[in-house]
């Protein structure tokens, strides 16, 4: 019994021990299948996160060439920049390099021809002793002379013949100057013409706008008229207004008021009730912002004209000018312009170009200042000029570019130069047809009466008046005199822009036939 207890126990440990057994190896298996789970995990998280790393790291490699080729895109094109300035710049010393070795050229020749010339008078001085010499010897022999009466027989004779012969002299240089001096003036004035930027605008007296609908109209003219009525009254600015087409026509000499009245409307129509006092608030909102609009004129020409230190009051002057015109031609438009050709006109002749280019723009200054005044604009200009400290030579070459008075500078003479071709190029200037058949009668009818004139013809827009004569009732030296009544009785009854040529033809035709 003992023994049998003893064998099952030891059957029971047996077995108690392959179960123990077989659950150890049962935990051993699931922790490993578990490790093989937390392997795999791990290495799919690993290769995810290698993923996204080689990702990231292409992103970040991608946006860090972008950002390198645009690094590389924009050196080069601040190179290519640089290049093409440095090129300019090379090209504008080369030719300012070119106009100096010209110009020391032209030096040299003319030191080789004083030279030539100081020593011909040498010579000539030395001839004179000699032949002073001479003469006093032959009177002395001849004449039986003292020879301090010989002496001043001889300097008084010299002393007529040199004056003669520096007469002639002189006489040939003038005309050889004014050959000279013509043909390089008409150079200068088309080399600085076709650097000059010549605007060609014409601007209406008028101003004309479309209204889009009735009820935009109705909002215009108002109940019984009022809105249209306080318009006039606060712009000063006729309108007219056609019912039929929507037209909307502002009749005023002053093109500030005009543009102040078309802005208004605008502004008007796009309100949605509207009363004389809400039209009133528009028009003074309106004029604040035409100040504005004229300020930005003012700025954007001396901007553009690189003119420094203007005072801030005359820039509103300059931008006024905008609004004004002489025969169609924007002032401020025809002020950079001569502003630009004086300063052509200045650098090639060696003077200050920002000074002649300030007097250009500001030389009708006076045309901007309103005030009914019994003062010419050139009066105005000057007075303008002297209130903000203007250089003497702004206000010389303001009084002087319409020969008031004398030009004291040759940026005055420049600046008068520029005008008058600003003025009188073909397009810058338009006239009325009434107008214009009206000088080119004047200008023929005051021909026509002179006596022995044949025919006359206005021809070039009116720019040249030829007058034809009978060759057997005038003379060579009669026409001269002729061509000088015509053209001062032109300057003091006919208005012109610009100049008018007289040109007197005297043809004497013979005709003979040998039978």
């Amino acid at each position: 019994m003992f023994v049998v207890s003893i064998i099952i126990l030891l059957i029971a440990v047996a077995i108690g021990f392959e179960i123990r057994k077989i659950e150890h190896q049962r935990q051993l298996r699931i922790a490993h299948e578990q490790a093989q789970q937390t392997l795999e995990k791990a290495e799919q998280e690993g290769k995810v996160a290698a993923k996204k790393a080689l990702k990231s790291g292409k992103a970040e490699t991608l946006a860090y060439q972008e950002s390198i080729e645009q690094e590389i895109t924009t050196d080069v094109q601040d190179n290519e920049r640089k290049s093409t300035w440095l090129d300019q710049r090379e090209q504008v010393l080369q030719e300012k390099e070119d106009l100096l070795n010209r110009r020391f050229d032209n030096f040299k020749s003319k030191e080789a021809g004083l030279k030539t010339e100081k020593q011909a008078v040498k010579e000539i001085k030395q001839q004179a002793e000699e032949l002073v010499n001479k003469r006093e010897d032959t009177l002395q022999d001849v004449a039986e002379m003292s020879k301090g009466k010989a002496k001043d027989y001889v300097l008084d004779q010299t002393s007529r013949d040199l004056k003669e012969e520096e007469k002639r002299v002189v006489r040939n240089t003038e005309t050889e100057y004014q050959s000279s001096s013509e043909k390089e003036a008409k150079n200068l004035i088309a080399h600085s013409i076709e650097h000059s930027g010549i605007r060609s605008h014409v601007y209406s007296s008028n101003r004309t706008m479309d209204v889009p609908n009735n009820e935009a109209l109705g909002k215009i003219i108002g109940n019984s008229g009022q809105n249209v009525r306080t318009l006039e009254a606060l712009t000063g600015i006729d309108i007219n207004i056609d019912d039929q087409q929507r037209l909307i026509t502002l009749n005023g000499y002053d093109p500030m008021r005009r543009e102040i009245a078309k802005r208004a409307m605008t502004q008007i129509v796009q309100v949605n009730r509207i009363n004389p006092d809400i039209v009133e608030q528009i028009v003074n909102q309106t004029v604040r912002t035409v100040d504005e609009l004229v300020r930005g004129f003012g700025e954007q020409a001396i901007n553009e004209l690189n003119v420094k230190n203007i005072h801030p009051d005359l820039i509103k002057f300059i931008g006024r000018m905008h609004f004004r015109t002489s025969y169609g031609q924007n002032i401020l438009d025809h002020s950079i312009e001569a502003a630009n050709l004086a300063g052509v006109f200045a650098a090639e002749l060696g003077e200050d170009v920002d000074l002649a280019k300030r007097a250009g723009l500001l030389h009708d200054i006076g045309k901007s200042i309103d005030r009914d005044v019994e003062a010419t604009h050139v009066e105005l200009g000057v007075e303008l000029a002297t209130k903000y400290h203007e250089d003497p030579v702004v206000i010389n070459a303001i009084a002087s570019h319409h020969g008031d008075v004398e030009a004291k500078y040759v940026i005055s003479d420049l600046v008068a130069a520029a005008d008058a071709i600003s003025g009188s190029r073909q397009g810058a200037r338009s006239e009325s047809a009434a107008d214009y058949l009206q000088r080119i009668s004047s200008l023929e009818g005051i021909a026509n009466k002179y006596p022995g004139v044949q025919e006359s013809y206005a021809i070039q827009a009116g720019r040249e008046l030829r007058v034809i004569v009978k060759p057997n009732q005038t003379s060579d030296k009669s026409i001269e005199k002729l061509a000088g009544n015509v053209k001062d009785q032109i300057e003091q009854e006919v208005t012109y822009p610009g100049q008018v040529k007289v040109t007197v033809v005297r043809k004497l035709q013979v005709v003979e036939y040998a039978g």
